[in-house]
């Protein structure tokens, strides 16, 4: 039996003299491994559809959560334009890696895949580099939201109190402590975060990527949002990721 699905390749790895296992976040089962028969020998085959990000239109034979075999598929959007520039390509590398590693699971997860297609569009087409480390911390900081992962930062992480709110960031509690649990934390791996720096936390999973051009943030104030949002998530799902 032959199914059909949309997907964007998140790795490839060399299997046996000719073949190759395919990573693909998929529109309709989340992420699959997919064995590519002669991939390494035939150019013709796949159609320039294996590259690292290509979105294709995949047709498999066999049950797709089970390593089915890639029978053809149709190249979508190969972000050729992506691959001209190194911090355009180590962007996305990183944006690969976060959902490999927070989101590897054969499960239907539209709005991650979504989430990946439009990041990889706007980094193709975005002329400031500077605004890549943006989309860079506006990405992860969706990717938490979508697996229920969110940083507090409106109430207090400990209390659930509005009133005397804290800057400070506990990674240990998750979010932002008011200034009644503020002393009973403990600040080993703390972070503190100017009102600007915690509405964007807030508010990053609303943002809207078809807006993109009408977004803008301080460059100065992202590295310290980029840094906490990584070390969140590594601290509350044990596994390390790339700033």
């Amino acid at each position: 039996m032959t199914y059909s699905s949309k997907g964007i390749v998140l790795s490839i790895e060399n299997f046996g003299e000719a073949d190759r296992y395919i990573q693909f976040l998929t529109k309709d089962w989340g992420v699959i491994s997919v064995l590519a028969k002669s991939a390494r020998k035939s150019k013709r085959r796949y159609v320039g559809g294996l590259d690292l990000f290509c979105h294709n239109e995949i047709f498999l034979r066999g049950d797709p959560k089970d390593r089915p075999y890639l029978n053809e598929l149709s190249v979508l959007n190969s972000f050729p334009k992506l691959r001209e520039n190194l911090d355009k390509v180590l962007l996305a590398g990183k944006i690969a890696h976060w959902i490999k590693k927070l989101a590897n699971t054969p499960t239907p997860m539209p709005a991650i895949y979504s989430l990946m297609g439009q990041s990889l569009a706007l980094i193709e087409k975005e002329q400031n580099i500077e605004k890549l480390d943006l989309l860079n911390t506006v990405f992860k900081l969706k990717l938490l939201s979508l697996i229920g992962l969110k940083p507090r930062v409106d109430t207090c992480a400990k209390c659930e109190s509005e009133e005397d709110i804290e800057g400070v960031f506990d990674l240990n509690s998750g979010g932002i402590l008011c200034r009644l649990c503020s002393p009973k934390a403990d600040f080993t791996g703390a972070f503190t975060l100017n009102p600007t720096q915690r509405n964007l936390v807030n508010v990053a999973d609303q943002i809207k990527l078809t807006c993109w051009d009408d977004i803008s943030f301080s460059p100065e104030l992202l590295s310290s949002i980029n840094r906490l949002t990584t070390q969140f998530a590594s601290f509350h799902t044990q596994v390390k990721l790339p700033i």
